[in-house]
């Protein structure tokens, strides 16, 4: 890839301008400055399109050794736009601006930047935005205009979700907001008083719109109203936190009231555990916070780090840990809820409404297989039970599940059948033998029956019954598409 070097004079300047205008300002203590600035040389430059090529082509392999090699020139080539050379005194501290110290973590938040280019650059979400070369900006401390439904609930905080987005000069409604973490120990949310209790209205409205369409409007405002008590109680005690800190004994009493809250939390978890998921959306994503897709961040970037490279996935895709309750942040602060980043939990603890489904499928079989080896314990090979157990093994996966559990329960109902068939048989022998001879009162037709004196039932007699008995489950076994079991 040329440097801006092998262009004309007047062109050379002309481009670097342009750069320089869609590059936000460099902090040297934060790596989406770099990352935004990376992005915008090698996907919103229009003098040189052969990286993006090589990535819409989807030959990362490629793209990433080209990238390679043009950061490292940009390193010794104090012409080209990113050598540390051309960054001005306003992109780094304000107070002490530019220092020759800087050029070391300046080009290694250049090299780690790699690494996010290519993971943002694999993304569907964006796959538009590189096609069209649309630029990106840091968005820092930006105020967005927050939804009604967060801001009645006391909500105040105007910080956007996404660290940096991806825009359209042209069109001021297409935005991505990407959010950077920096693994493990990072925080989704950390939330006090009128932001905790605005996370749980949004994702307590998109909850029963989910999971509980099925009921009715007064019964939605119920789960709906329970939910954002439970929040009312935990801001509640996160002030009780704050006031503690003027009594004897605060620290206990604050952890204490931590316990309590805690308590509340989980409890809620419980109840209604895909709740969870949608919390989890609300502080990663910023969805319904804000008026708008403004402030939200549609991407999770995962930086760096010595032993992965930065990895990214969609933000209604990102595990997190589960909510905890925690002490207060400093003197005269509230108790807050936070909810921690897990770059590497497996994506099946939060995940979609399908996957949750799909696990709870594997449960069922997980149980009916269970059931069945229980019962396969106690048969011979050639049971009935044992023979349809190898028929449903040869299954799709799908329908192993329903099928195992129809199989165990007409396979347990036999059994009872026949427990109550000798039980019934043992009953009346018994009865038949007791039986006085002497008149009694009235009788019923099936006490009647009983009574009539007859002789005592022969095991032939006990094994036709049994017969009888199987031949009326086998009947019914049929109507389920089971095998006969007599």
């Amino acid at each position: 890839m040329g440097s801006a070097a092998d262009l004309p004079f007047f062109s050379r300047m002309k481009s670097f301008k342009e750069f320089i205008l869609i590059c936000e300002k460099l902090n040297k203590t934060h790596d989406e400055d770099s990352q935004s600035k990376l992005w915008n040389y090698f996907i919103a430059n229009s003098e040189n399109k052969k990286i993006r090529d090589l990535i819409l082509s989807n030959d990362f392999e490629e793209a990433e050794k080209e990238i390679k090699k043009e950061v490292q020139k940009a390193k010794t080539d104090p012409e080209h736009p990113l050598n540390f050379k051309n960054a001005g005194d306003e992109e780094f501290s304000k107070k002490e601006g530019r220092q020759d110290g800087d050029e070391e973590t300046y080009n290694d938040f250049l090299d780690d930047s790699i690494s996010g280019v290519l993971a943002l650059s694999k993304q569907k979400k964006l796959r538009s935005a590189i096609e069209k070369g649309l630029p990106s900006r840091v968005t820092g401390s930006g105020q967005e205009e927050l939804s009604k439904r967060f801001k009645t609930a006391g909500g105040t905080d105007k910080t956007p979700k996404g660290d940096l987005e991806v825009y359209d000069p042209d069109n001021p409604k297409y935005r991505v907001g990407v959010s950077m973490k920096k693994g493990a120990g990072a925080q989704l949310a950390s939330a006090e008083g009128g932001e905790l209790k605005g996370m749980y209205k949004i994702a307590a409205r998109d909850y029963v719109r989910r999971f509980h369409s099925d009921k009715s409007k007064e019964e939605r405002r119920a789960i709906e109203k329970e939910i954002m008590s439970d929040a009312e109680r935990l801001s509640a005690i996160g002030r009780l936190q704050k006031t503690a800190g003027e009594a004897p004994n605060s620290d206990k009493q604050k952890q204490s009231l931590k316990n309590v809250s805690q308590g509340i939390s989980d409890k809620l978890i419980d109840k209604y555990p895909q709740f969870e998921r949608l919390l989890s959306q609300v502080a990663t994503s910023g969805k319904g916070k804000f008026r708008g897709a403004g402030g939200t961040a549609g991407v999770v970037l995962t930086g760096k780090n010595k032993s992965k490279e930065a990895s990214a996935k969609p933000a209604e895709q990102q595990p997190s840990a589960k909510p905890r309750l925690a002490l207060p942040k400093g003197s005269g602060r509230p108790g807050n809820l936070k909810i921690d980043y897990r770059p590497q939990e497996p994506i099946s603890r939060q995940s979609t409404f399908s996957d949750f489904s799909k696990k709870a499928s594997t449960t069922q079989t997980q149980n009916a297989n269970a059931n069945i080896n229980v019962q396969s314990q106690q048969t011979p090979a050639n049971d009935p039970l044992t023979k349809e157990r190898e028929r449903i093994s040869k299954l799709p996966a799908h329908r192993q599940a329903q099928a195992l559990r129809n199989a165990t329960i007409a396979h347990m109902r036999v059994q009872q059948a026949n427990r109550q068939s000798q039980q019934l048989i043992q009953r009346q022998s018994q009865q038949r033998v007791q039986q006085p001879t002497q008149s009694k009162p009235r009788q019923t037709t099936q006490q009647s029956q009983l009574s009539t004196p007859q002789k005592v039932a022969t095991p032939e007699d006990q094994r036709e019954r049994r017969r009888e008995m199987r031949q009326r489950m086998d009947t019914a076994g049929k109507e389920r598409g089971l095998p006969a079991y007599g």
